[in-house]
């Protein structure tokens, strides 16, 4: 019996073979789309009762629920009141800034920024679109450029809007685009115009890379599939290259230096902040999961028996003790206290004490000897066991990234030989060895391993496939290495007689999909 473990509570199982496979998350952040945290079951608000609070307080609790930072302009003391459950702090944020009338803005990786911006509030019917910006830069206080392409009238009614939103959609709307330069400076201006104003811009990658040139694999007719390696220029397998080059302009161009992982990146202004704001969503420090696993041979059929067993009828006892002959109450002697004790139930005597009696006739009843007998009574109780059938064949540790595959393979390679008879030259047999056409036998065990931690959770769900290879022949020394078989041709002692040794090769693969909480312990085997 083998068997696998991986960690959750331990799990006693009666099994031939066992995997016992035990999981922990680390603790990194990790960040996904709008910073979310996923994978960190910390990153969901269960209850969050606010009433009439500063924002400052509601920005405090969600930056140590976060893990990130979170920047708050000054002069921002507007109070929130805001109920909710099981929600996510990235949510539960930006409500709350909108409760406050402000925005949450990302200025770079793992940076979060709380702004109030200006509002605006005006209707306009038919309005040049240069007078509705020159309005909303009125209101903001904002530096913005107007092209002299940039034409056309517009009907509006807006209430309560930030004003950069109210200004990139009225842009929108008659076909233009915001450019927003260096030193909070915006353009407005055609987006025909800047094919004549492409820019060149480096992005350096920290966590995301193309698929490694090694990948791991593991052999077995029960089980299909592989992880393909990546073929010619790394950047062709590079999934994240792929999508950037969607999301080019006609006249855009990427470059991937594979040495620095670095892209250089030559388009609009837009395009680029577009492609800004994607890398520092996609481009964050995954989480790892730590896998402790144990295999376990065993060939017990009572390995749960420990403990007292009661059995199918429930409790029984028998008891079994020796005899004890007594006299007691009887013939202790004159001057007892068994004198006073009557012998009749008529209360008036006789009495064991014959000077106590009415008459000198009265009879006593003879004394009849008695004897307690222990004989029937037995008591069984087993409170301790030991199991020497069972044994840890290997118990491997792995850390593996999130939605990444990771191997661990550990045995021998176990090599023989085989001989054969030649005629030689000079007409007689010569023997001949030479490796056999099926060496080397590989046993030992390997673990291939794929995590997929659950966002917002503390789950992992794991793709386990372990596979056990052993020699279980019933042959040994002298006659073969252990675990081979050893076949005898021709009749013992005749010409021609021999044996020759095979190895008997004993495997077993399990390939299984399972969902574990952090720290949990689950077995598998067969």
């Amino acid at each position: 019996m083998s068997s696998m473990k991986l960690k959750l509570p331990l799990v006693a199982s009666l099994l031939t073979g066992a995997l016992f496979v035990s999981t922990a998350t680390a603790s990194f952040v990790q960040q996904g789309r709008n910073g979310q945290n996923v994978g960190d079951r910390k990153a969901i608000v269960r209850d969050l009762d606010l009433r009439d609070r500063p924002l400052k307080d509601v920005v405090e609790f969600l930056r140590g629920r976060a893990g990130i930072n979170i920047v708050i302009d000054e002069g921002i003391d507007t109070r929130v009141t805001l109920k909710l459950k099981n929600v996510h702090w990235r949510t539960a944020l930006n409500l709350a800034a909108e409760k406050a009338k402000c925005v949450v803005v990302q200025v770079g990786p793992n940076v979060l920024k709380i702004e109030k911006p200006p509002r605006v509030r005006f209707a306009f019917d038919n309005a040049p679109i240069t007078k509705v910006i020159d309005a909303i830069a009125r209101i903001s206080g904002a530096n913005i450029i107007t092209a002299p392409e940039v034409q056309g009238n517009i009907t509006l009614r807006l209430r309560d809007v930030p004003w950069k939103d109210a200004l990139n959609q009225i842009a929108k709307t008659l076909g233009y685009t915001v450019v927003e330069e260096d030193r909070n400076i915006l353009r407005v201006v055609s987006p025909s115009t800047l094919v004549n104003q492409l820019v060149l811009k480096s992005f350096q990658l920290r966590y995301i890379r193309p698929k490694g040139v090694f990948v791991p694999q593991i052999q077995s007719q029960y089980v299909k599939g592989k992880f393909n390696l990546p073929q010619g220029d790394p950047a062709q397998s590079f999934t994240l290259l792929q999508a950037l080059n969607r999301m080019l302009s006609p006249s855009g161009s990427i470059e991937y230096i594979d040495g620095q992982n670095v892209l250089f990146i030559k388009d609009t202004k837009p395009v680029l902040d577009e492609i800004g704001r994607l890398i520092s969503e996609v481009d964050v420090e995954p989480k790892q999961v730590f896998v402790d696993v144990k295999f376990v041979t065993t060939k017990n059929t009572d390995v749960l028996d420990y403990g007292v067993n009661i059995g199918d009828t429930g409790w029984q006892a028998s008891v079994g003790l020796g005899q004890i002959p007594t006299r007691l109450p009887f013939n202790l002697g004159g001057g007892g206290w068994e004198d006073s004790l009557i012998a009749n139930d008529s209360g008036r005597g006789p009495f064991t004490d014959s000077s106590l009696n009415a008459s000198t006739t009265t009879t006593v009843p003879d004394t009849i000897f008695g004897a307690l007998n222990f004989t029937g009574v037995q008591a069984v109780l087993t409170l301790l066991k030991q199991d020497k059938t069972s044994e840890i064949v290997q118990a491997p540790k792995l850390i593996v990234l999130d939605h990444q595959p990771g191997t661990i393979f550990v045995g021998d390679t176990v090599r023989y030989a085989q001989a054969s008879a030649e005629q030689g030259q000079a007409g007689g047999l010569q023997l001949v060895v030479e490796e056999a056409s099926g060496s080397p036998v590989q046993t030992g065990f390997q673990l291939l391993i794929v995590p997929h931690i659950i966002p917002g959770e503390d789950k992992v769900e794991l793709e386990v496939i372990p596979e056990a290879e052993s020699l279980s022949g019933s042959g040994g020394p002298p006659l073969a290495p252990t675990g081979f078989d050893v076949f005898t041709v021709g009749a013992g002692g005749s010409a021609g007689s021999g044996s020759i040794a095979l190895p008997r090769v004993s495997s077993s693969t399990i390939h299984t999909k399972m969902l574990l909480i952090s720290g949990q312990t689950a077995v598998i085997g067969g």
